[in-house]
């Protein structure tokens, strides 16, 4: 029961049948006098009832008491209670699973049902059940002064005969049961008006399904009609271009000033007309939905670098000052860097057209998750009345420099609707004779396209931070799986910009380079990383199988893909902590036990080799002389008995400590002849028993490898 406060209002013991009718009577009284309105009283006095029936008919008797509860909102509760024996199936008839065998068996669950508040106890020694609903919001707030008025009200009332109450419960029924059918015919009709309302809106929709369709069908027209003109008119222009670089070039004899007047008109026309194809062709891609994004990694500093020597020659003898300004700080892009740059030289190119003097400054700058790009000159400036016009196709504004200058007037339209492409936005802001400010806002970085580095993120770890320059997500992968227990703060980047970034963020203690990243050899980054502050040690792997030239071109280190994840562990524990770690070979064909055991032999501290047969194992045995062997006898081609028998014969290996490894069972004969060749048995049996830890740093101890 709750822990605010409780005020008793009445108690009905229930010894009797009509004690039951008494009980659903006082329960409506009670409910009146508390500002429930007569629906509300029908329900509670239908609970009262009916839990009351239950405690009567099945537990021999109880009491029915009346409440208020001091919480927020005050609460009405019906607290019956009975010593009888407690209901065994509470469960199922809460589930409405039970039926009884008169078919009934709803009152409990019909009773939750008609309530907020619903609570039930039982056990073998009687149950409790907690019912009722918050006061009405309009009722007064009770406290006890207000609930002794209500008992003494309620004291004035007396319980009817049990037959007058019946009767008046029958004139409740049929009054709910007249409302009922009122409802019924209201919602019958409400039914009917719906259909028509369905049918006309199926109608609708159908029509707006066709006008849809004729509409796509017109775009598609109108996209293939100017696709193709712009396809058709390509040929001819650009025949009539180099045609007049001909007859300009004098290849066919000198021109008369007139005619080199005529020409230049001509090949100026070719490429106005020529720059009306092209962006007509680009805009009726993006409308059709047939322009492809493709972002990539890239940094707004190279960005720049690129406009300004592709737009240099356009400033030709003019006073004009283009400047460039973008933070250092700006972290690399990942959008469509074609798409960018397509914007803002058409930008640029606008504000050339339209600034007599005075400069073009290009801007940029970040937030969290946008870049502003902004294109602001010192030209003439657009009516705020034009400032919407000019994103519309074809749209040229009348003014001074209008007539001296052409255009295609579908510039603008193409910029703004590759912005929005790029999930982007393009706007203006100007005043006539003082200049205008282009601003694009782009997202630095686009939805649905996976990035591998978030420059705003932190690595894991604790330890040391590894830098991983890799373009290869399975790669990344197995990196990420190979080190996850090492401690090592691990960040991944996949392209040479997010490298830069994440160095300045998260300054490495190494950085893994592939050398091939998006088809290009990086290995200039070595230099670069140390141009932009970073001294520590450089690994190189690749799938090219040459550490000259990474050696030269200062990595400390190359490995050759693909890494056995042993062996990355293992190189850059050197590498970081500056600790040669003793060698072990593991010669068995079995790649499970390779794994466990060498996993195990890691987790030491251990540098791992792997041979897969007995060939491998003498050949790596000679060419990195480990500092002792694992070895097992039964493999595909040569036995462990005769990879003994080769590393004892040859001096570069006879002193290297061989333990055998195998689940073979060894003969007395089998035992000394390994013995003899100074071989230590260490059974697969015993590496998987509990003291296998101890056995194993005790077998390691025995070939001189001290932990």
């Amino acid at each position: 029961m709750s822990e605010s406060a409780r005020f008793s209002i009445s108690t009905v013991k229930l010894r009797q049948d009509r004690h039951v009718v008494h009980a659903r009577q006082r329960a409506r009284d009670v409910a009146a006098l508390l500002g429930f309105d007569h629906q509300e009283q029908i329900r509670l006095a239908t609970a009262a009832s009916e839990l009351a029936r239950n405690a009567f008919r099945y537990a021999s008797g109880g009491a029915v008491e009346f409440l208020v509860v001091d919480d927020v909102p005050q609460t009405f509760i019906i607290y019956v209670t009975d010593s009888g024996p407690g209901i065994s199936n509470l469960d199922t008839i809460l589930n409405g699973q039970y039926v009884s065998k008169t078919g009934m068996g709803q009152g409990i669950i019909g009773t939750k049902r008609l309530l907020e508040i619903f609570k039930i106890r039982s056990s073998p020694s009687g149950t409790q059940v907690e019912a009722g609903k918050p006061l009405p919001p309009t009722a007064l707030r009770f406290d006890a002064n207000r609930i002794k008025q209500l008992i003494a009200k309620l004291a004035q009332t007396s319980p009817s005969d049990p037959f007058d109450e019946v009767e008046r419960q029958n004139q409740e029924l049929l009054k709910t049961l007249a409302e009922l059918r009122e409802s019924q015919e209201a919602l019958a009709q409400l039914n009917s008006e719906l259909e028509d309302t369905n049918r006309g809106v199926v109608a609708l929709y159908a029509e707006l399904d066709q006008r849809a369709v004729d509409l796509t069908r017109v775009s598609d027209l109108k996209t293939r009609f100017l696709s193709n003109l712009s396809h058709e008119f390509r040929t001819p222009l650009n025949s009539i271009s180099s045609l007049s670089r001909l007859l300009l070039d004098r290849s066919d004899g000198e021109l008369t000033p007139e005619q080199e007047k005529q020409i230049n008109y001509i090949q100026r026309s070719a490429g106005e007309l020529s720059e009306l194809v092209n962006d007509l062709l680009d805009l009726s891609k993006v409308e059709a939905g047939k322009i492809d994004v493709k972002p990539r990694h890239f940094e707004v500093q190279e960005l720049f670098g690129s406009l300004r020597g592709m737009l240099k020659p356009l400033l030709g003898g003019n006073s004009l000052d283009l400047i460039f300004e973008a933070n250092p700080d700006i972290p690399p892009l990942y959008t469509d860097e074609g798409k960018i740059s397509q914007i803002l030289r058409n930008l640029i190119s606008n504000a050339l057209k339209f600034t007599r003097r005075g400069h073009i400054r290009v801007t940029a700058e970040a937030d969290a998750t946008t870049i502003i790009f902004r294109v602001a000159d010192t030209g003439i400036g657009i009516a705020r009345e034009d400032q919407e016009r000019i994103f519309e196709e074809f749209v040229q504004i009348d003014g001074e420099l209008q007539s001296k200058v052409r255009g295609t007037g579908l510039g603008l339209p193409l910029s703004k609707r590759l912005a929005e492409l790029l999930e982007g936005s393009l706007e203006v802001e100007s005043e006539v004779g003082v200049g205008s400010t282009f601003i694009a806002r782009m997202p630095m970085r686009l939805d649905g396209f996976p990035t591998p580095f978030d420059p705003s993120g932190s690595p894991n770890g604790t330890g040391a931070t590894i830098l991983f320059i890799e373009d290869n997500r399975e790669t990344m992968f197995v990196n990420e799986s190979s080190l996850k227990n090492q401690n090592y703060h691990l960040v991944f980047t996949s392209s040479i910009p997010e490298a830069r970034a994440a160095i300045r963020r998260f300054p490495p203690a190494l950085i893994v380079l592939d050398r091939i990243l998006d088809q290009k050899d990086c290995l200039h980054f070595i230099l670069e990383s140390r141009e932009i502050g970073y001294t520590g040690p450089v690994l190189v792997v690749s799938v090219v199988d040459d550490a000259r030239e990474p050696i030269e071109a200062g990595a400390t280190a190359f490995l050759p893909k693909p890494i056995a994840p042993l062996t990355l562990v293992n190189t850059i524990r050197e590498i970081v902590d500056g600790k040669k770690s003793k060698t072990i070979l593991l010669a068995e064909d079995d790649e499970v036990t390779r794994y466990v055991l060498g996993d195990r032999l890691a987790k030491l501290g251990l540098r791992i080799l792997e041979a897969r047969n007995g060939r491998d194992a003498i050949r790596m045995a000679t060419d990195y002389l480990p500092d002792a062997m694992f070895l097992d006898i039964i493999m595909p081609d040569l036995n462990g008995f005769e990879v003994l028998r080769e590393l004892r014969s040859n001096p570069i290996t006879d002193e290297i400590p061989v333990v055998v490894h195998s689940s073979k069972s060894l003969s007395n004969k089998e035992i000394e002849t390994l013995t003899s060749g100074g071989a230590i048995i260490y059974p697969k049996e015993a590496f998987n028993d509990q003291q296998s830890t101890d056995r194993l740093h005790r077998v390691l101890g025995s070939v001189g490898i001290e932990l």
